[in-house]
């Protein structure tokens, strides 16, 4: 396994990070601070960057098997991290250690993560290179307009 984390695992986390903060912003604005509510979230954060790094794991591995060993490997990965869901909010559930609806929506900033992946690169890295285009296909694109 690899020893340094992936720029793109790192990218999504600190996107999962600013949608936790935007929510726990926003949930402030709207209702004033909650301590259930902030706690119930930050546990779902920390579940949804335990689950990034899983998926990412798993991703990694099932490319080194074959296509039939690769799909019931992964099919075992999610069930691990449905399971793992499930387990947490049983346990903010039992030991009321935050809203369980917060921890959902902490989890749910693992997908809000995804779609801000992009725009986090493109801020660190800057615009990304087109595809070279050679003077032949610039002169084919030329006639065509």
């Amino acid at each position: 396994m690899k020893n340094q984390i992936n720029e793109t695992l790192l990218e999504l986390i600190v996107g999962i990070l600013l949608s936790g903060a935007l929510i726990e912003a926003g949930c402030i604005v709207l209702t004033g601070y909650s301590g259930a509510f902030t706690s119930g979230l930050c546990i779902g954060l920390v579940l949804a960057i335990v689950l990034a790094a899983h998926m990412y794991r798993s991703i990694d591995h099932a490319l080194d098997l074959l296509p039939k060993d690769a799909e019931k490997y992964m099919r075992k990965a999610y069930m691990i991290r449905a399971a793992a869901i499930l387990i947490i909010a049983g346990i903010v559930t039992y030991f009321k250690l935050g809203y369980v609806m917060a921890t959902f929506g902490g989890v749910l900033c693992l997908k809000f993560g995804a779609f801000w992946q992009p725009v986090i690169h493109r801020v660190i890295h800057g615009k990304e290179p087109q595809n070279p285009q050679t003077e032949e296909n610039i002169e084919t694109d030329k006639e065509k307009e």
